[in-house]
């Protein structure tokens, strides 16, 4: 349909799609979500221009990236060495790098930028998790799951005192986010690590629990879990 507009105003010797100034075409994909620009630098040389743009895709990076970059290995996992790193290849690359899933310690957990709306996400596997009577095998075992993103969930057997916890220091982006669905925090720093802790208990012994998987704990923008909607700084479990 651009196409279209585009010759119709030449031969009317107009102004063409392809004839606007790239810095306007800039402007109007600094308002757009990374999906969209990607999808308009299809249109002309010009949007395509606009669309390799630093000053496009550092707005869409969170303002930690060095950081994040750092956490996922650049640099030597220094941040000011990934800062300097991120400095010498285009802000699309930075943004594709973080896209990916990156590794954390030892692989028990993951992160990664949400292509679509830049949030940030994090996995956080069962082997990650404090189980108690994780080493009894007549309780729990790691059993083999293709669906699992880790390739194994942890197999609850039979327990009386169920209890699952866990913790994780990050530097999550500003904004509010759900504690376990029963309470809300806010981050004030996005280049301090947050210590986040979440637990699932059961101890009431008078019968005794079974039959579950652990897999692992998702963290996630809320724009994610509602699937449509605009970008929020809500985050949660």
């Amino acid at each position: 349909m651009g196409a279209v507009s585009s010759s119709t105003a030449r031969r009317g010797g107009g102004t063409a799609l392809g004839d606007l100034p790239e810095s306007c075409v800039a402007e109007v994909m600094l308002r757009l979500n990374p999906t969209e620009i990607c999808g308009m630098a299809r249109l002309s040389r010009t949007f395509r221009g606009a669309a390799s743009g630093d000053g496009v895709w550092e707005a869409k990076l969170p303002r930690n990236y060095a950081w994040l970059l750092a956490a996922a290995g650049e640099g030597g996992g220094n941040e000011e060495a990934a800062a300097l790193e991120a400095e010498g290849i285009p802000k699309k690359e930075v943004y594709a790098r973080l896209c990916r899933r990156n590794g954390l310690d030892g692989g028990t957990k993951e992160f990664w930028l949400d292509k679509a709306g830049g949030g940030t996400c994090m996995t956080i596997y069962s082997r990650a998790l404090s189980i108690t009577g994780i080493d009894d095998r007549r309780y729990w075992n790691f059993i083999p799951n293709d669906e699992s993103r880790f390739r194994s969930v942890a197999y609850l057997s039979q327990i009386w005192w169920f209890e699952v916890r866990g913790e994780v220091e990050f530097c999550f982006p500003e904004g509010v986010w759900i504690y376990h669905h029963v309470g809300d925090f806010v981050v004030k720093n996005s280049n301090e690590p947050l210590k986040i802790q979440f637990a699932m208990v059961q101890i009431d012994c008078t019968h005794t629990k079974g039959g579950l998987c652990v897999d692992s704990v998702v963290v996630r923008p809320q724009y994610l879990a509602r699937k449509k909607g605009p970008r929020s700084h809500e985050y949660g479990f």
